[in-house]
């Protein structure tokens, strides 16, 4: 018999700076991996303010030195420092041995997005996004006010609240059982 293995599940986490991305997306780490799941996360650093390597150690040496790439790798680990752009594509391709890829940021991105609003204004991203499946808000959908003639696209998925990450990542388990059947 084949061993057939499914493509990692993926979902962005995306919204507004200050929305709590990061949070929801270790809450969600830490569900999936309690469920035995192996997870990976891509997080977006769209400014490059990032640093991986510090002042003192070997790997910045070797960094500074000129190294295109440099591997820290030990029993337990393996860190891959590469000085080179890498699509989303790409790692993801990389990636592909995980159950899960969540991916907070890249709001252009295909894949199905979590959208975090943490104020009545930011349901406005709803329109610009493909690929909502769901809201993760600080506030109950029933307090929006009407949008006019805006189509009411808030209705049209699933809404969680902020405060119940165990019962988003349920959902999102619960989700892809469904999507498979």
């Amino acid at each position: 018999m084949v061993n057939k293995r499914t493509l990692p599940h993926i979902v962005q986490i995306v919204g507004y700076k200050n929305t709590g991305k990061s949070t929801l997306t270790a809450e969600l780490t830490s569900y999936l991996s309690s469920e035995g799941l192996r997870v990976a996360v891509i997080k977006h650093d769209g400014h490059d303010h990032f640093q991986m390597d510090h002042e003192g150690t070997d790997s910045y040496r070797f960094n500074q030195a000129g190294a295109s790439a440099v591997v820290v790798m030990s029993e337990k680990r393996t860190a891959v420092i590469e000085q080179q752009p890498t699509s989303l594509e790409t790692m993801l391709s990389r990636l592909s041995e995980y159950d899960w890829i969540l991916i907070e940021g890249y709001k252009a991105a295909p894949y199905p997005k979590l959208v975090m609003i943490r104020e009545e204004q930011h349901v406005a991203i709803l329109q610009k996004l493909e690929g909502v499946m769901a809201v993760v808000s600080w506030f109950p959908r029933e307090t929006l006010h009407s949008a006019g003639s805006e189509p009411d696209l808030k209705s049209e998925v699933v809404w969680h609240s902020v405060q119940k990450p165990e019962l988003i990542a349920r959902w999102l388990l619960e989700h892809v059982n469904i999507e498979q059947s």
